[in-house]
């Protein structure tokens, strides 16, 4: 294995000083002269007609500058897709969640647009409310968009082998159902968004933002502006978890606001905002069936799956086809039916959450291996051990594996939490789980997909780098930052990382699906090369040796058959700035070649994606009989993420994962009353874990080198929310004998199941 410099080192974040002393900029910090405050008047009803708006009073309060309505959008409709759009930025003639934005106003003051939201006259005409999916295809239910019939918003269904015969050639066959429940995202941040136009009608776009090509996008596309017309430069973002991508109320109303006004406008939501009408999880009712032969070995599986997805469709079709998908990752399923709906329902937005529809699909998964294990008195881990996908296998559905360490996973989390032994010898109350998961290292989805980054040399020395990627916490600036001094052979504090700028980089499609460090990383290496291509003609010419006999490292340039023959690497760079005049800059575009659009109605995904990366988890916990509340001891983890670019990022990739599904495993749940108004739209009412809720963390980094991947990597971020919650379920089984199949596992549902248990002897 080659030996690194810089890449797989546990080195700090480039950004970290930055952010803990405070200085870095997010995009409520920013201020232009002459700047308005919008504000967002958001229905107090979830379904309903809007019969008439008078915005009268509103626009004669002074300080008041603008105030806009749906009509201020004729015939706008956006959404993640064009094919899929559905949704107008502001409701023109019907509302469809409680919160849902009716009218904006930009005024001097915040509190003068505050004054104005309670201005505005609209009058409304209240519409019967379908909360959850069971109501919304109940026989008689009430519409929520004319067009989808049963409030069905789209479905998405397939076949794989022969499964009805492969059932009569089981050995056993159980089915199940599982429930699992809206959550929301809790990031710190709030959602933000600053617009201004200059004189030419150019919008320039600052906000917190995830993926900003996509938001780009949007904006040029709903508001009929050229590409050209729209600049977009990104602050600090404060964290995303896939809830960044898209604001289109905030987004559009901004600049709406800022081109009628001439001023720029900053509107900056609440948290009570975000929590009760952003984008959630899908809550999911999951039926599965299962069948194996006697020995554990899988052999066919059927599900159907029914999605609530809220008022309108978002990212829907992509996370009902992510489900269906890794129903057979990481094991191998031959025999495969499913049948999915993503329904209409009048509450927010739902869509992707960090780890997409994967961490539902592997949650279910495990957990059913684990009932059927149980059933079949068979050890689990020696089940999932059995089944795991292998090295260059394909499957059913075209699914290419490239690499996997996932056998070796499970071996070391059974070792690390000392699984025999402890099974062997129990103790009352507590018990072990495992759970197996898997995550793409991103996919394409039509339209520009490609990643890129620019390095400019600096006469010092030192490099600049700008890429399309964007840094929301995952670490993707240190790591691009290490692959770039890796290169080059500089150490880390030599390069610095640009503000990410639409006029100075090609955008990136976006940070989503675990796509960064395989997909701008590879670009990142790129434009690395590039430079170090032209340096290496440089040095060649001065050493009188061939560019390809050099080696750079260690801020040398040297022969490798003949490292003392060597030149400082900034000798090298001001030859060429001073003696040659060159500039250098460094270019880099990366796609993976043959990756295809999805088709999310199908499940053919031979041209899906990289390379996929894979986890094992096993954890420990405790259940207080006379509570039900559940206290998590350790946690142990086998991660394939090719080669870690960077083992402390990785590490807190893996542990933050962790703990975002620790919530929706034991306590958070997104809720609203009969009348869908939220119950629970603030930190105060709605729970989060905390560090007082983490269990004991050891982590184990099975090194797989994937060849699609920059140094071999794949991706790192989504991948460990995949286990924890079907670990937990299972665990909470083998400590108490109960199965909890609908989650949230809170301390009362594991209360009285204990208590119905005792009835029965």
């Amino acid at each position: 294995m080659e030996e690194y410099s810089v890449i797989g080192k546990r080195l700090p974040r480039v950004d970290g000083v930055v952010k803990i002393t405070g200085s870095a900029t997010y995009a409520d910090d920013l201020i232009l002269p002459g700047m308005l405050h919008g504000k967002l008047l958001r229905s107090p009803y979830a379904h309903a007609k809007i019969l008439n708006i008078d915005t009268s009073k509103a626009e004669r309060l002074p300080g008041v500058r603008a105030v806009i309505t749906g009509k201020d959008f004729p015939g706008i409709q956006v959404g993640f897709m064009r094919k899929y759009a559905d949704r107008a930025p502001i409701a023109i003639d019907k509302v469809r969640y409680c919160g849902e934005v009716v009218a904006a106003v930009a005024a001097t003051e915040p509190d003068i647009a505050e004054e104005a939201l309670d201005l505005i006259d609209v009058e409304y005409e209240e519409l019967p409310v379908v909360i959850n999916a069971e109501q919304a295809l109940a026989e008689g239910a009430p519409l929520i968009h004319d067009y989808a019939k049963n409030n069905i918003a789209v479905s998405s269904q397939w076949e794989y082998g022969d499964v009805d015969k492969a059932f009569k050639e089981c050995d056993y066959v159980r089915e199940q159902r599982l429930f699992t429940q809206r959550v929301t995202i809790g990031f710190i941040e709030p959602h933000a968004a600053l617009a201004s136009v200059d004189a030419s009608g150019r919008v320039l776009f600052q906000g917190s933002k995830q993926s900003p090509y996509i938001t780009w996008r949007h904006l040029c596309w709903g508001l009929d502006i050229p590409l050209n017309k729209v600049r977009l430069v990104n602050p600090y973002v404060g964290g995303a978890f896939s809830g960044k991508h898209d604001a289109h109320d905030l987004d559009f109303c901004a600049v709406k606001l800022a081109q009628k006004t001439r001023k720029p406008v900053k509107i900056v939501l609440t948290q009570d905002e975000v929590i009760g009408f952003y984008r959630q999880r899908h809550a999911k009712d999951i039926w599965l069936k299962l069948g194996v032969k006697k020995d554990g070995t899988l052999v066919a599986g059927d599900c159907k799956l029914i999605a609530d997805g809220g008022a309108y469709l978002g990212v829907g079709p992509l996370n009902i086809f992510l489900f269906g998908l890794f129903l057979n990752i990481p094991f191998r399923l031959p025999n495969l039916r499913y049948e999915s709906h993503r329904v209409y329902t009048n509450t927010p937005i739902c869509g992707a959450v960090r780890g997409q529809a994967q961490v539902i699909a592997c949650y279910a998964f495990s957990t059913m291996m684990d009932i059927v294990a149980n059933d079949m008195g068979m050890d689990v881990a020696d089940m999932m051990l059995k089944n795991t996908l292998k090295p260059g296998e394909v499957t059913p559905n075209g699914v290419q594996i490239t690499t996997i360490g996932l056998e070796e996973g499970i071996k070391k989390v059974m070792q690390g939490i000392g699984w025999k032994k402890q099974k062997a010898k129990k103790v009352p109350n507590r018990g072990l789980g495992i759970a197996c998961g898997s995550q793409i290292s991103g996919l394409r989805m039509g339209g520009h997909f490609a990643s890129s980054a620019l390095v400019k040399l600096s006469e010092d020395g030192t490099v600049n780098l700008v890429h399309g990627g964007t840094e929301i916490g995952q670490g993707c600036d240190t790591v691009f930052s290490q692959m770039v001094a890796e290169v080059l052979g500089i150490p880390l504090e030599d390069v610095i990382v640009g503000a990410e700028d639409g006029y100075d980089t090609f955008f990136d499609s976006g940070m989503f699906g675990d796509r960064c460090t395989v997909w701008t990383g590879n670009a990142v290496v790129a434009a690395a090369e590039d430079v170090r291509s032209q340096l290496a003609d440089i040095a060649a010419e001065m050493l009188g040796v061939k560019p390809e006999e050099l080696v750079f490292r260690d801020r040398k340039v040297y022969v490798k058959d003949d490292p003392e023959k060597s030149l400082p690497f900034l000798r090298v760079v001001r030859n060429a700035q001073y003696g040659k005049g060159n500039c250098i800059y460094g270019h880099g575009s990366w796609a993976p070649p043959g990756v295809e659009v999805v088709d999310f109605e199908k499940g053919d995904a031979s041209n899906l994606t990289p390379s996929y990366s894979f986890v094992a988890q096993a954890v420990e916990i405790e259940v207080d009989p006379e509570t039900g509340k559940v206290k998590m001891l350790n946690s142990v983890t086998g991660d394939d993420s090719g080669q870690p670019m960077n083992e402390l990022l990785v590490d807190g990739q893996i542990e933050g994962g962790a703990v975002h599904m620790i919530g929706q495993g034991l306590f958070e749940q997104s809720l609203w009353d009969e009348k869908g108004r939220p119950l629970n739209p603030s930190f105060m009412d709605y729970k989060m874990p905390t560090a007082m809720d983490s269990p004991k963390f050891t982590n184990y980094h099975i090194i797989t080198n994937d060849p699609r991947g920059p140094f071999g990597a794949k991706g790192a971020g989504e991948t460990a929310t995949t286990t924890m919650m079907a670990a937990i379920t299972n665990a909470v089984y083998d400590a108490v004998g109960v199965r909890i199949t609908k989650v949230p596992m809170t301390a009362e549902k594991i209360y009285m199941a204990l208590k119905d248990k005792k009835g029965k002897r």
